[in-house]
């Protein structure tokens, strides 16, 4: 069976919650908005994925990237395969191209990725 990915906000409600040793059941409590001080970010997700919730407190799940974490993925992939083949002494010029697109236009769109152009 496939792992839901869940939000990495939610994945982190999760955790905090099991950090403090909540049952699954008081989970979906918090969820469902039973408690007084349930977790908004977890109530705000089950209304429309309540089933992928259930399975991801049963299996387990994996976090979704963020936005700028696919771009740094994305970012030292192109890196790497230029590298990769500057080594074995061809041209990784398109891959240079690559990377470097993606520093300009990270740049001309005013935003900052750690590990990318910040």
């Amino acid at each position: 069976m496939n792992r839901p990915t869940l939000p990495k906000e939610v994945a982190e409600a999760i955790e905090s919650f099991r950090s403090r040793d909540i049952s699954n059941e008081d989970i979906i409590k918090n969820a469902l908005g039973l408690f007084d001080n349930y977790n908004e970010v977890i109530y705000l997700y089950t209304v429309d994925h309540f089933d992928e919730f259930i399975t991801a407190l049963v299996n387990g799940y994996e976090v979704e990237q963020t936005p700028e974490e696919k771009v740094r993925e994305y970012y030292e992939g192109l890196k790497s395969s230029e590298d990769s083949l500057e080594i074995a002494g061809h041209d990784g010029s398109q891959f240079r191209q690559g990377w470097q697109s993606v520093e300009k236009t990270l740049d001309l769109l005013g935003i900052k990725i750690e590990g990318v152009n910040a």
